[in-house]
């Protein structure tokens, strides 16, 4: 069975396709088979694929499976099943094909902009996650928060301690590590492959895949049970 990423948030703008193709790619560099299922109707994560696809940048070992409702999430599953990794770009609103997806996942990747607003809607969403949970009679899956679009600015403000605080208040669980703002992970998201398929001559590229790399490290030891979280970044 492969190792599932769900990456969710109900709000707009939060991310999710910007970490889920990471995540995909960074896998697919250590040669791990790796699937991106794209739930959101918007397609955003089919649109990557076709794009690098076309300008000659296939993304070499990352299937896409595009999949519009529960009963179709269901059957990529089952299709998936050899895959060694499957990321699971979900619909920017909470629903069947959310819930199911999350309760599906070795880890549910939350992310989040530094803001108190996203950080309410995401404490809304774990809640919503845990009541369908407990009416399955399953535990909650493992779950980080993913501070997304991290300017280094950002230190020892009071928004961030703030965010920080609510979310501790709320036992929470954020990563040490979090995505910085860069125009590389735009650029890349626009229909240029995997960070490995851009050029390594470039510094930014070097530091976002630096980035990248330190991410998934830990996101991959919280989907394996390991205690790396802490409130702090």
């Amino acid at each position: 069975m492969p190792s599932i990423f769900a990456v969710a948030n109900p709000k707009g703008g939060s991310g999710k396709t910007t970490v889920a193709i990471i995540l995909a790619g960074e896998f697919a560099k250590h040669d791990y088979s790796v699937a991106i299922i794209d739930a959101d109707p918007q397609g955003s994560s089919y649109q990557w694929h076709a794009s690098s696809v076309a300008r000659g940048l296939s993304p070499k070992g990352i299937d896409l499976v595009r999949a519009s409702n529960e009963q179709n999430l269901a059957q990529a599953l089952e299709r998936l099943d050899g895959h060694d990794v499957v990321v699971i770009d979900t619909p920017g609103y909470y629903g069947p094909v959310l819930t199911h997806s999350a309760l599906r996942a070795d880890l549910v990747v939350l992310p989040c902009k530094v803001h108190t607003f996203d950080a309410s809607q995401v404490v809304r969403t774990i809640r919503n996650l845990e009541q369908h949970a407990d009416a399955a009679s399953l535990p909650m899956n493992q779950h980080r928060v993913l501070f997304n679009e991290y300017d280094s600015l950002d230190r020892n403000t009071r928004p961030l301690r703030e965010v920080l605080a609510y979310l501790n208040a709320e036992q929470v669980p954020v990563c040490v590590n979090a995505l910085y703002r860069r125009i590389t992970y735009r650029t890349m998201t626009s229909g240029h492959g995997t960070l490995y398929q851009m050029s390594d001559t470039d510094e930014s590229i070097r530091k976002a895949r630096y980035n990248a790399d330190q991410v998934v490290r830990e996101l991959l030891a919280a989907s394996q049970g390991a205690n790396h979280s802490d409130n702090a970044t």
